[in-house]
């Protein structure tokens, strides 16, 4: 299926989308908070004597899953749990923007009859929070959140619709995206740079979520 032409403005034209799942990641993906999360992160590691990320090292540092993030930084066994409930607590609130285009897309998808959710390894009360703060919790169908496990949750949500879109800005998303037989679509200026998410998969990398709506093929199964 061919996209809309968006207009002049960008705000994307009506179109049925009745066929087709979009789920989406959330920090870094829908929300813009690369500050944020850093903040975060440093609030665990320094603590602990695990020293502090400048913006460099966070982007070359950060990954899911939380575990093997938290291993690789120095945090103990005994102590990973703890450390991902003081990541998500520091990011309640704090600096961060809607992605450019994400209320615009996700209502037209929605409006269009696609399932709109959110598969994101964040907690509830922070995906919570944002979604009121940008008035994006009514466009959304489902939400799952604190995900371990991302793989199982898409391959769980596969068989609603008969093409379907994960879009993520870190490489474990895509290969997620890609593991269970959805279209992988990377987001630049997230935590991974566009690269790291084409190597990893990436069908498409988009800046503002309204280039969804003008993507042909949006949702066919990856080759």
């Amino acid at each position: 299926m061919s996209g809309p032409v968006a207009s002049a403005d960008r705000t994307p034209a009506a179109v049925e989308f009745g066929d087709l799942l979009v789920l989406f990641d959330w920090n870094g993906t829908v929300v813009l908070d690369h500050d944020r999360a850093r903040g975060a992160l440093n609030s665990v590691l320094e603590p602990r004597g695990l020293g502090r990320l400048d913006p460099a090292a966070f982007g070359e540092r950060f990954h899911l899953p939380f575990d093997d993030m938290f291993r690789a930084l120095g945090v103990a066994p005994a102590d990973l749990a703890r450390a991902e409930a003081e990541w998500n607590e520091a990011m309640i609130g704090g600096s961060a923007a809607a992605r450019p285009g994400a209320r615009e897309s996700l209502a037209a998808l929605a409006a269009g009859g696609a399932h709109v959710g959110v598969v994101s390894a964040a907690s509830h009360a922070s995906v919570a929070a944002d979604a009121a703060r940008f008035g994006l919790r009514e466009l959304l169908a489902s939400v799952h959140t604190s995900t371990s496990d991302k793989l199982a949750i898409l391959r769980a949500h596969r068989p609603l619709r008969r093409r379907a879109v994960y879009v993520g800005d870190t490489e474990y998303d895509m290969r997620c995206a890609r593991q269970a037989g959805f279209q992988p679509v990377g987001v630049a200026g997230g935590y991974a740079g566009p690269e790291r998410l084409r190597d990893a998969g990436a069908a498409w990398i988009v800046s503002d979520l309204r280039e969804l709506l003008e993507l042909s093929e949006l949702g066919d199964p990856p080759g």
